[in-house]
């Protein structure tokens, strides 16, 4: 009895456990085979008329606020955030490169628009920012992944394959076939107990 029981739990964390690797890689997937066409924005105020789902491609109008930038390093990775000037504290940008003057003749950004507090080590550089700053990111803010442009990679559509395989694998294993072998054995025991009726 101990064992089955061990056994159901270690199933449902183990089906649980992929679940959310599914549910976690759909919307990624959702935004690499999603419009290739960036939407356009020139104002904050356009910011959550365009977010309509929970992440979208866009090309964002405005200038660095070379004072509001950083690097910060967490878990070995290593990111500049800065602030336009137009947005204020409305709108972070993280990009993979440094920085520097020459940037200062940009004036469109092209990246993965979504909700601040969806951005990974969101904690972090809000404490950073208002460590460095003094400024304080609100949690209406929202973030653009610069030069994080929809392109469906190998990686992706491999490990969403794998995880979506694995789940039926364990569904099967934990659920299916014991249920199977719970019936078989039940309908034994029925064949069985008619045999020896039949016997008497």
């Amino acid at each position: 009895m101990i064992k089955s029981a061990f056994i159901t739990f270690l199933g449902l964390f183990l089906v649980l456990v992929t679940t959310s690797m599914v549910y976690f890689q759909l919307p990624e997937l959702r935004y690499d085979f999603g419009p290739k066409e960036p939407v356009m924005i020139d104002s904050p105020e356009q910011l959550a008329d365009a977010l309509t789902g929970r992440q979208i491609f866009v090309s964002v109008k405005g200038t660095i606020n070379f004072d509001r930038a950083a690097t910060f390093s967490k878990h070995g990775v290593r990111y500049t955030y800065f602030m336009l000037n137009e947005y204020d504290t409305a709108l972070v940008v993280r990009t993979y490169e440094t920085i520097n003057e020459d940037w200062a003749g940009l004036d469109r950004h092209l990246g993965r628009l979504r909700k601040y507090r969806r951005m990974p080590f969101s904690r972090s550089v809000r404490a950073g920012f208002h460590k460095n700053f003094d400024i304080t990111i609100p949690d209406s803010a929202f973030f653009l992944g610069r030069d994080d442009v929809p392109k469906p990679s190998g990686w992706s559509v491999g490990a969403a394959i794998f995880a979506v395989t694995l789940w039926c694998i364990l569904v099967y294993f934990f659920f299916v076939r014991r249920l199977y072998i719970a019936i078989s054995k039940r309908n034994q025991k029925k064949d069985s107990s008619t045999q020896l009726d039949e016997l008497k």
